[in-house]
């Protein structure tokens, strides 16, 4: 099942390269294999380099309140018209476009299917040895006995 988060991604990449390259003058490309192979070294940069660049660029990305990830998204569209041959952007202007279209098509594939990315979810703590009224016990409560105490981050 890894696959379809990577599927969906490859969809998503592709909606948004067209509709950038449809809605703008600055994203062109000069045949569809250049779109295709476009499509998909997008995908696995965006797979396996973004991470690694988020982190660090992370001063950066709390500075600007999430902003600084459009950033990231377009240094990585730029990169991939360098490496493709036949993938043009017009300066940073096409790559910023590029990558606001890739990032919603993106978002919207995962909220329609309700894929999520595996590295966020919910961690929950139990401290044995509070109740509920804040007070501490002396023992430690018995297995039977149901510890109400959690810590959600």
């Amino acid at each position: 099942m890894a696959a379809i988060p990577f599927i969906l991604r490859l969809l998503a990449v592709a909606l948004g390269l067209g509709f950038a390259q449809w809605t703008s003058d600055a994203v062109s490309f000069d045949s569809g294999i250049s779109f295709g192979f476009a499509i998909l070294l997008l995908s696995l940069i965006i797979t396996l380099l973004k991470p690694v660049l988020v982190i660090l660029m992370l001063p950066f990305v709390v500075l600007t309140l999430g902003i600084g990830l459009w950033v990231v998204n377009a240094l990585l569209v730029a990169l991939t018209s360098k490496i493709i041959p036949g993938f043009i952007i017009a300066g940073w202007g096409g790559a910023f476009w590029t990558a606001l279209w890739v990032s919603i098509f993106t978002i919207a594939a995962m909220t329609i299917t309700g894929k999520r990315d595996q590295h966020f979810g919910r961690v929950v703590i139990r401290k044995p040895g509070f109740g509920r009224s804040g007070t501490s016990h002396t023992k430690i409560p018995s297995k039977s006995k149901k510890d109400d105490d959690v810590i959600d981050i």
